[in-house]
């Protein structure tokens, strides 16, 4: 696991988002099919700690972008029907658990005026998958709970199978990138100093549950 699992499962990653469009790179040579996903067993990925990486940043106005990570996330990922592309997806972020390279980053973003971690500790996200479009690459759909604020939430993943085998039965790789705008969630402190476009990548594996639970033995 990343340094602590949450309560709540997740996604993946991840994961804090507001209902803006999102931006994916091109698939990798070995990304999935989408006739091997539609053919995928009933069953329930987890996100293996290990391999998974939630990062994001900001821009100053006039400065280079500010970026900081997540050391705390987890979520699952539920195949329902996978021919009828019934996938649900859920996620939390231990919003405490941001780290930059300044103590002084980190005690603003946890402040009142940004995370509020102090009343707020997670941010939530619950959808489903809204279908492929591509090779391995999916568009997810849902609802995001960050500081008491839940708003719409839209934005891609990409499966494949650049390290995992066998794959995608027992394990599958992935990676997106979301953009959203910190004011929806009431973050505006430092405006007019401090773009609202906040970048957030993710990446990782997915593994069964129960190679998760083998592997914690």
């Amino acid at each position: 696991m990343l340094k602590q699992f949450m309560k709540r499962p997740i996604w993946l990653a991840a994961i804090v988002a507001s209902a803006c469009s999102s931006v994916v790179a091109p698939p990798p040579a070995n990304s999935l099919t989408v006739e091997a996903l539609r053919a995928l067993p009933t069953q329930t990925y987890v996100i293996q700690p290990e391999d998974a990486d939630l990062n994001f940043s900001v821009k100053p106005l006039g400065f280079p972008s500010v970026k900081g990570s997540f050391a705390g996330f987890d979520g699952s990922v539920v195949v329902e029907k996978a021919a009828e592309d019934k996938i649900s997806v859920e996620a939390t972020v231990d919003l405490d658990s941001v780290t930059f390279n300044s103590d002084w980053y980190e005690n603003v973003v946890k402040s009142p005026a940004w995370f509020d971690v102090e009343n707020h500790p997670q941010a939530v996200f619950a959808g489903s998958l809204d279908g492929w479009d591509g090779e391995g690459t999916g568009t997810i759909a849902g609802q995001i709970t960050v500081k008491g604020i839940t708003k719409p939430a839209e934005f891609s993943i990409r499966l494949n199978c650049d390290v995992n085998d066998p794959c995608p039965i027992d394990a599958v790789g992935f990676s997106g990138e979301i953009i959203l705008n910190r004011r929806d969630f009431d973050m505006t402190e430092f405006r007019g100093l401090v773009g609202n476009k906040v970048t957030l990548k993710f990446s990782g594996a997915l593994v069964t549950a129960d190679e998760r639970i083998a592997a914690a033995r």
